[in-house]
C-alpha cells in the first residue's frame, strides 16, 4: 500500500509541475505602455546602465516618462489612461558583460537588476518591482529599429495591482526604436562593449492573474488521496486486537 501511495503522490507531483509549465506559457499581455508622443528619446544607456530619461511633461508626475496605459487579458477592466498622463519609470538595469555578436551585425547584450515603476495619473504607485536578468537583442548600424529588452521580475515590490497578479508570471518585455535617432547600435572597437544609446521606446507586461484558491479538481485529488494516506498509516500503526484463550476449570474428580 505504501508503494502505490508514494507512486500517486510523484504522479501528481509530476502532473503540477507540467500544470506550473503550462501556466507560464499561457502568460497574456494585461499593460501596454506607450511612452508619450514627444520628439525626445525614452529611454538612455550611458554604457554601464540602462533607465529612462526624465522629461518635464506637463502635467508632473512622480516618473520619468508620462505615458498611456492600455488594460488588456484579465486587468481589462481597468480603466484605460488614454492620455499621456500616467508615468513610468525604469532605472539601475546594469549591463552584464561584453556582448555576444553574431555575424558582425546582430548582438545579445545581457543586463541584470534594476527597478521599475508605475503610477497612474494621480501618481498614484499601480505597480513596482525589481527586475531578474535580462537581454537586449538587435542589430547593429542603421535603421535603428527592431531591437527588443525582455525581462523577468525579480520581485514585485508595490502597487494597487499587485493583488490582482500572480507575482512570479510577471515578464517585461520593451521595443526600442529610434536607436540613435536612426543611427542604430554601436560597439566600441577597442573595447568591443556596447556604446552609449537613446531609443524610443513601447512597453509590454504579460503575467498570470492570481490562482484560485486550492479547490480544483487536482488539490482535491491529493486531498483525498492525502487523507487515505494518513488513514492507512494510522491502520498500521493499531495494534490487532487477539482474543485470549479460554480454559475449563480442571476437575479434581
Amino acid at each position: 500500500m505504501h508503494h502505490s501511495v508514494r507512486h500517486t503522490f510523484t504522479w501528481i507531483a509530476a502532473v503540477a509541475l507540467v500544470g506550473v509549465a503550462w501556466n507560464s506559457a499561457r502568460s497574456e499581455t494585461i499593460i501596454k505602455l506607450g511612452l508619450g508622443n514627444d520628439a525626445a528619446a525614452d529611454i538612455d544607456f550611458d554604457g554601464t546602465n540602462l533607465k529612462t530619461i526624465a522629461d518635464n511633461d506637463v502635467p508632473p508626475t512622480t516618473g520619468d516618462q508620462n505615458t498611456r496605459i492600455d488594460f488588456l487579458g484579465f486587468l481589462d477592466g481597468e480603466p484605460d489612461v488614454n492620455t499621456p498622463t500616467a508615468s513610468f519609470t525604469l532605472k539601475d538595469v546594469a549591463a552584464s558583460g561584453l556582448p555576444t555578436v553574431l555575424g558582425g551585425v546582430v548582438f545579445f547584450q545581457d543586463f541584470t537588476g534594476g527597478e521599475m515603476f508605475l503610477y497612474d495619473p494621480s501618481n498614484v504607485l499601480l505597480l513596482s518591482g525589481t527586475l531578474d536578468d535580462s537581454v537586449l537583442s538587435g542589430s547593429i548600424g542603421p535603421p535603428g529599429t527592431g531591437a527588443l529588452f525582455t525581462t523577468t521580475f525579480g520581485s514585485v515590490t508595490g502597487g494597487t495591482l499587485a493583488q490582482q497578479i500572480d507575482l512570479s508570471s510577471l515578464s517585461l518585455s520593451v521595443s526600442l526604436t529610434g536607436v540613435n535617432n536612426g543611427q542604430g547600435f554601436s560597439l566600441n572597437l577597442q573595447t568591443e562593449a556596447l556604446n552609449r544609446f537613446t531609443a524610443d521606446v513601447t512597453l509590454n507586461i504579460a503575467a498570470l492573474p492570481v490562482p484560485e484558491p486550492p479547490s480544483s479538481p487536482l488539490a482535491l485529488l491529493g486531498g483525498v488521496l492525502m487523507v487515505a494516506w494518513t488513514l492507512n498509516c494510522r491502520s498500521r500503526m493499531r495494534p490487532a486486537t487477539q482474543s485470549l484463550p479460554t480454559h475449563e476449570p480442571r476437575r479434581l474428580f
